[in-house]
């Protein structure tokens, strides 16, 4: 797995480099910004020029990468929003490919966006970063839309690859299904879809030691881990993209029902729907995704604690909807 955009900041090289997962680089499709590739050494790694702005990507180099087994390649910050601008054109493209396979689009989709939001958890402050998360949101959903059964195929990824971004994703899709079960596809859902993939963009400014830590975290620390939906709020204010019930989700997917949640210990009565399943999906895919220090849960282990154990905390009537969408379902 590659270094993240946080730790590449901290490196020595002034320059920030951004993850480009090679199956988002579509050969002949105007890739025309610059492309790194890294290149190990004893101090960790450094960025050569793989690709110049004035060539495109062509299929001969995707297949020697392949060969070499390289899955991704890096843009510079410089260069973030054009190759999203890039991502955001071919992954419409294959998402309205009729020969492209469910397999394929669900690894453009889920590779594209957590590529999106590791960006993102970098330069939070980015208008064309958020831009293109709205874009990834819309996508998302229509493509839900157009084939259900897409959410099988991303979801089997899921227990597979947890880090900050994908944990993003995961609870931003199965979040944005619940939500449109209920509601069907307007505008609302996209809204929400925006706050369930950046509930946790406040993490960005919580020091990595602490989020990385295995163990018992101390008083001191879980203070400031408790700080991050407010550190989001502030973050995602000054960007249009982020509606109010997305800044409303960012602040209070923490809440409880039962009142002992964080931020502000809130009453159930101002906790809205898209909170209620924000929270349900967040906890779900912690379960059930590996993690340094626990394997994950069988989903039907981790439903029947919640069901259990998390009755007083949860929206009971959700989890119905959740273990219904999870579950069996007409092949189409």
């Amino acid at each position: 797995m590659p270094p993240t955009s946080l730790q590449i900041a901290t490196e020595r090289e002034e320059t920030i480099y951004h993850p480009a997962p090679l199956i988002t680089l579509q050969p002949g499709r105007g890739a025309h910004f610059d492309l790194f590739i890294a290149v190990p050494t004893r101090a960790g790694q450094k960025y050569v020029l793989y690709k110049s702005a004035d060539l495109d990507f062509s299929e001969t180099k995707r297949v020697e990468l392949i060969d070499r087994g390289v899955k991704f390649l890096y843009v510079a910050d410089a260069d973030a929003a054009s190759y999203f601008s890039f991502v955001d054109r071919t992954v419409g493209e294959v998402l309205r490919n009729e020969s492209a396979t469910r397999e394929e689009r669900s690894a453009m989709l889920y590779k594209t966006t957590a590529a999106l939001v590791q960006a993102t958890f970098t330069r939070p402050d980015s208008p064309g970063l958020i831009k293109t998360n709205r874009t990834m949101v819309e996508h998302t959903i229509q493509a839900l839309e157009a084939d259900p059964m897409l959410l099988r195929t991303l979801a089997a990824t899921f227990a597979l690859d947890y880090s900050l971004y994908s944990h993003a994703v995961h609870v931003s899709t199965l979040g944005a299904a619940i939500l449109m079960e209920i509601m069907g596809t307007e505008a609302r859902v996209k809204e929400a879809a925006m706050g369930f993939l950046l509930h946790d963009i406040g993490k960005s400014r919580v020091p990595m030691q602490i989020l990385r830590k295995t163990t018992i975290l101390t008083q001191g620390e879980m203070k400031e881990v408790e700080r991050h939906p407010e550190y989001g709020v502030s973050l995602m204010k000054p960007h249009i993209e982020v509606g109010p019930l997305a800044l409303e989700i960012i602040h209070t997917h923490h809440e409880k029902l039962d009142g002992r949640g964080y931020p502000r210990r809130l009453p159930p009565e101002r906790l809205s729907i898209e909170t209620r399943i924000c929270s349900l999906v967040d906890i779900y895919d912690a379960l059930t995704s590996n993690r340094v220090y626990k394997p994950a849960m069988r989903g039907i282990d981790a439903l029947t604690l919640m069901r259990d154990k998390m009755y007083a905390e949860l929206d009971m009537g959700l989890l119905k909807e959740m273990i219904k969408i999870l579950g069996p379902r007409d092949k189409k």
